[in-house]
């Protein structure tokens, strides 16, 4: 194949790449339809765990589609400008300048790939509560955090976890947290806490349980040094 060719040939591929990224955003927008109306009929709640079991749409793309689809709705004029976008460009349009100016400002590129490596390692363990419970607590041992915000940070991990987990798996789960409690607590001071403990959010008590592990954990540490 002469250079020219190669050239052709290269020019082609690139110019079917183009075309394929402005097909997305009309798919985006057709995703993003049937993705509210099936949001429509969801119990409250129960939405990202549907996504899940009947999809291969991750929630936040989820989102992403709806915005898109939301943009266009009713403006025939905008849809037919935005078909001839990008998935992110129509991203962009949809949420509005200052808005995407706002959700994530430019970083250096030695941060960038900072950034990019923890994203990287953060999708590799999203099967993995307990290591990102892990990784708040650091952070918040750090200083880099509250106590709040590293709170909400692991409420918002293992409602995820939950979302997608069958009845079983919740019995199970609650089957070995209470023979932790049996274990580690005695029984009369078990007794006088349990009646507390019907109000208070599953989350909070195994946060605080967390926090005891650590205690103990940085006490024997102590101890041995």
């Amino acid at each position: 194949m002469t250079h020219s060719n190669i050239a052709g040939a290269i020019n082609a591929a690139h110019a079917g790449v183009e075309a394929a990224k402005r097909e997305g955003a009309r798919y985006a927008v057709e995703c993003g339809r049937l993705l509210a109306q099936a949001k429509e009929t969801t119990p409250h709640g129960g939405w990202d765990a549907w996504l899940r079991l009947n999809t291969t749409v991750s929630p936040r793309t989820a989102q992403l589609y709806m915005r898109i689809a939301r943009h266009v709705e009713g403006d025939s004029a905008k849809a037919q400008r935005v078909a001839d976008l990008s998935v992110r460009e129509a991203a962009a349009e949809a949420t509005g300048p200052k808005r995407a100016a706002a959700a994530r400002k430019p970083m250096p590129p030695e941060v960038e790939h900072d950034f990019t490596e923890l994203m990287t390692v953060w999708e590799e363990a999203k099967d993995k509560p307990h290591w990102k419970e892990g990784f708040f607590r650091e952070l918040f041992n750090r200083g880099d955090v509250t106590r709040e915000q590293r709170d909400n940070m692991i409420r918002k991990v293992w409602a995820q976890h939950h979302a997608h987990l069958t009845d079983a798996d919740r019995k199970e789960a609650a089957k070995r947290a209470a023979e932790m409690l049996v274990e580690n607590i005695p029984r009369a001071k078990l007794l006088d806490l349990i009646p507390r403990l019907k109000n208070v959010p599953a989350s909070d008590i195994a946060i605080a349980i967390g926090d005891a592990q650590e205690d103990r954990k940085r006490r024997a540490t102590k101890a041995l040094s």
